[in-house]
C-alpha cells in the first residue's frame, strides 16, 4: 500500500517538510530549504495523482457519508457530484473487506473494518490508521505522510485555514489559560502533565443562507404615579407583528465524529478572512481527517443555530416597551449553500489524579478552551467569605431598627445568599466554559435583520390600583409619579 501514500520530504536532502504557519511556506526541518505552497504542489502533484488513482482503484468509489444518500445544496463543491446510496455501500464493503483481509488488521476485533494499513514510501514501516486518516507522522523516520485518497473527488475539501500558531504556542497558551482561574487547585499546574499534544486539520461543514422569522407578541407600556392615598399603574397594551429576513454566511459544523461538538464550538469563531483554497500542501507537520458525519445530519444543528439568532434578532427589535412577551414566532430556514473545509485546532491532553481534561486551541486565532477541575475546599470557602461579607452588611441595614423581628433575620440570610450564589456560579463557570453553541450571531451578514413588516396595534388601557398605606418614597419625600424607566415610545408604524 505504499503507491497509496505521499511522504513529503525536502527534494534537496529528503528531510521531512512541514508547513509553517507563522510564514506561510514549507520547511526542511533537516537543511533549513524552504518552499512556496505553490512550489510544493508542484514538485509532489505528480506523486499524490498517482497515490488517489491507486487509493481508488484499491477501495473502490469515493467513500463517506456522502455516499449514503445525504447531499450537500447545490453549489456546494463537495456537491458536485451525488453519489448514491448502492454506490456507498459497495465501496464501504470493498474497503472492508480489504481490512479484514490485511494482517495488519487481525487482532483489532470490531474495530478492524474501520482501519487501514500503509507503507511509509521512505522507510518502508507499516502506518495503521482509521479509516478517516488523511495526514499522519510516520513514527519511525518522522517524515510527514500524506492519503491523498482521503481529499480525492468529491472528498476534497473547498477551502482551508491554515494554522498560524505552532506547537510551542499552544503549550504557552495552555499555561497562561490556567492563571486567573480562583477556584484552580493549586496543585494541578505542578502535578499534570502534557500526555498529548498534536496539530489536526478538523473537517468542517459550513452553510450559508438566510432565515426567514415571523413573530407576534404582547407589549405593555407602563405609567406609575400616585394619586391621593394610592399608587397607580396606567398599562396601555400593544399587539406587535415583526416580519424579517436575517442571512448567515458559512455557519461552521465539526463533521468528525473524533472531536467533542461543545468543544469544536468552543473555539469559534475562525476569521474567515484567511480561508484559501484547499492544498495539500498545509497538511505537512499536521494530522488531518476526512469527515465521517454527513451535511445533512451536521445541517440540522447549523440550522437551529441560525433559527435561534433569528428569533432573538426578530425579537430584538420590539422596543420602547416596559415588558414584551412571545405569543407566536415561526422560521424557515433556507440553506443556499453548503461548502466543506478543514480548520487547524491545536489539542492539548493532561491527565492530573487519574482524570484525563482535554483542551483546543484555535490553531488561527489562539483561542484557548477547556474545562478544568474545581477546587472544592476553595470553592466553599469562596461561598463562606462572600456569605458572611454580605450578612454582615446586609444585616447591619437591615437590623438596625427597633422593632427588628424574624422576618428580618430571614430577610438578611437571604440577601447574603443570594449574591454568595452568584459569585460561586461565577467563578465555577469561568472553570467550565466548554458548552455546545446555540446560535449564530458572529456570522450574521448584511446588518442584521431586514424587517419586511413593523406593526404595533394598540389594544386597550388597563390600570391597577394599590393603597399606600402610609408609605413614603426614599428620603421621606413624596413619589412624584411618572414611569420609572423612562417615557417608553412603541415602535412606530
Amino acid at each position: 500500500m505504499a503507491d497509496k501514500v505521499t511522504t513529503y520530504q525536502c527534494p534537496a536532502c529528503t528531510g521531512p517538510l512541514h508547513f509553517d504557519g507563522k510564514t506561510g511556506i514549507l520547511k526542511c526541518d533537516y537543511c533549513g530549504s524552504t518552499y512556496t505552497v505553490e512550489e510544493v504542489e508542484k514538485l509532489f502533484a505528480a506523486k499524490n495523482e498517482a497515490a488517489a488513482a491507486a487509493f481508488t482503484d484499491g477501495a473502490g468509489k469515493d467513500t463517506g457519508p456522502e455516499a449514503g444518500g445525504s447531499q450537500p445544496a447545490a453549489g456546494s463543491a463537495s456537491g458536485k457530484n451525488d453519489q448514491s446510496a448502492a454506490a456507498g455501500s459497495s465501496a464501504a464493503d470493498s474497503q472492508s473487506a480489504a481490512a479484514s483481509s490485511d494482517p495488519a488488521a487481525s487482532g483489532w476485533g470490531n474495530d478492524a473494518a474501520k482501519m487501514r494499513a500503509y507503507n511509509c514510501t521512505s522507510c518502508g514501516a507499516e502506518l495503521i490508521c482509521d479509516e478517516t486518516t488523511a495526514a499522519t507522522r510516520c513514527p519511525y523516520c518522522g517524515n510527514n505522510t500524506i492519503i491523498p485518497g482521503q481529499f480525492a473527488g468529491t472528498q476534497k475539501p473547498d477551502y482551508v485555514i491554515p494554522f498560524q500558531y505552532e506547537k510551542k504556542d499552544a503549550v504557552n497558551a495552555l499555561k497562561s489559560y490556567y492563571k486567573g482561574k480562583t477556584l484552580l487547585p493549586g496543585a494541578f499546574r505542578n502535578e499534570n502533565h502534557l500526555d498529548e499534544i498534536k496539530g489536526v486539520y478538523v473537517p468542517f461543514w459550513l452553510y450559508s443562507g438566510h432565515v426567514d422569522a415571523a413573530g407576534r407578541y404582547d407589549a405593555k407600556q407602563d405609567e406609575v404615579f400616585r394619586q391621593g392615598e394610592y399608587e397607580v399603574t396606567r398599562s396601555k397594551h400593544y399587539e406587535v407583528d415583526r416580519e424579517g429576513t436575517i442571512s448567515f454566511t458559512r455557519v461552521p459544523v465539526d463533521a468528525s465524529t473524533k472531536m467533542p461538538d461543545d468543544l469544536m464550538d468552543s473555539i469559534e469563531p475562525f476569521d474567515y478572512r484567511a480561508i484559501t483554497d484547499f492544498s495539500l500542501a498545509y497538511m505537512p507537520g499536521y494530522l488531518a481527517n476526512k469527515y465521517d458525519v454527513s451535511s445533512k445530519e451536521c445541517g440540522k444543528r447549523a440550522y437551529e443555530r441560525s433559527r435561534t439568532t433569528a428569533e432573538e434578532s426578530l425579537r430584538g427589535t420590539v422596543t420602547g416597551y416596559t415588558s414584551v412577551s412571545t405569543r407566536d414566532h415561526r422560521e424557515k430556514v433556507v440553506n443556499e449553500k453548503t461548502e466543506y473545509a478543514v480548520f487547524p485546532v491545536w489539542l492539548l491532553s493532561t491527565s492530573w489524579q487519574g482524570q484525563n481534561f482535554l483542551f483546543a486551541m484555535n490553531g488561527q486565532t489562539g483561542r484557548m478552551t477547556g474545562n478544568l477541575p474545581v477546587s472544592k475546599a476553595k470553592q466553599a470557602l469562596w461561598f463562606f467569605v462572600v456569605f458572611v461579607l454580605c450578612l454582615l452588611l446586609f444585616g447591619s441595614f437591615l437590623l438596625s431598627g427597633e422593632n427588628t423581628t424574624t422576618v428580618s433575620y430571614l430577610i438578611a440570610l437571604v440577601f447574603a445568599l443570594i449574591p454568595a450564589a452568584i459569585v460561586n456560579a461565577v467563578l465555577v463557570g469561568q472553570m467550565k466554559p466548554v458548552a455546545q453553541e446555540k446560535r449564530a450571531a458572529a456570522y450574521v451578514t448584511d446588518g442584521g435583520i431586514h424587517l419586511k413588516v413593523q406593526n404595533d396595534r394598540y389594544i386597550r388601557t388597563t390600570e391597577s390600583r394599590v393603597k399606600l398605606q402610609n408609605r413614603q418614597a426614599p428620603g421621606g419625600g413624596k413619589n412624584p409619579g411618572g414611569p420609572p424607566h423612562g417615557p417608553g415610545r412603541p415602535g412606530r408604524h
